[in-house]
């Protein structure tokens, strides 16, 4: 018990979320890598009420819902590759009503965007511009994910903030997304629908999809995979695990796949 904590503690997501005060233009000094703040930030972790969906058409396209069965609880997160999340550290910043409220739209762009980025290892700085004596919001790839940092130096719009879909301004977005997608290992696909399910989100109709529902709902899909495979786990451990899952992947003659596999991991 005492061991999943440790590994716990080093989260980067709440580091990541809690603003930092307004410092001089210095390099940080330097943190381990999925080191995690002391204590969670409250204004950026949503609010953990338990939105439920209603099978109703809310304002932004049809959402297939209705009420959970009696037997529909929550899954049991200790059989995945992350350790749980320790109440004893706050609410859990993506937990399940949080990603019910990404796929309800019940949280901004932005802030989809940076549950994501605090996730992959990004981490928000206030730089001070001596010129206008003003801060400016930074995120630093400071404990990115080794192959998503290669390609990624910057934190990419995930969503697409601006809603506009013009190929010159959401092809950007549209790659950074599907990146993300693949990431997903095959066996994560579907967590998504089947975690929400008890909360009476079953996933949406075509008949009104928009392409920010979809980036939504893949967005809070890699959230959960994230929470449940590589929160907290030390880089060395997810690589030796990454290298027991391409060998894997090369007996069974899927290395050539085009998504889910090691060869699209973050790691």
């Amino acid at each position: 018990a005492r061991g999943a904590r440790d590994a716990r503690r080093r989260d980067p997501m709440l580091a990541a979320l809690a603003p930092r005060a307004l410092p001089a233009r210095t390099a940080p000094a330097p943190r381990p890598r999925f080191a995690r703040a002391s204590a969670p930030s409250a204004a950026r972790a949503p609010s953990r009420a338990a939105p439920r969906a209603s099978g109703d058409a809310d304002k932004v396209g049809t959402v297939v819902g209705g009420v959970a069965g009696p037997d529909e609880g929550p899954i049991d997160e200790s059989s995945f590759g992350a350790a749980p999340w320790d109440p004893a550290d706050g609410e859990d910043p993506i937990s399940d009503e949080v990603l019910l409220k990404i796929v309800l739209s019940q949280i901004s762009d932005q802030e989809v965007n940076e549950l994501v980025w605090a996730a992959l290892g990004y981490v928000k700085e206030i730089e001070l511009d001596m010129e206008t004596l003003t801060g400016k919001e930074v995120w630093k790839p400071t404990n990115v994910f080794p192959k998503w940092a290669a390609a990624y130096p910057e934190a990419p719009d995930v969503i697409g903030v601006t809603r506009k879909y013009w190929p010159e301004i959401d092809a950007p977005v549209k790659a950074a997304c599907a990146a993300l997608t693949r990431s997903v290992a095959d066996d994560h696909k579907q967590g998504l629908k089947k975690t929400l399910r008890r909360l009476g989100w079953k996933g949406y109709r075509m008949d009104g999809l928009t392409p920010n529902m979809t980036r939504r709902a893949q967005a809070a899909n890699w959230l959960l995979y994230y929470r449940r495979e590589l929160r907290g786990v030390p880089i060395e451990e997810l690589k030796r695990r990454r290298e027991e899952r391409r060998k894997r992947e090369e007996a069974e003659q899927r290395t050539d796949a085009p998504t889910g596999t090691t060869k699209q991991g973050v790691v």
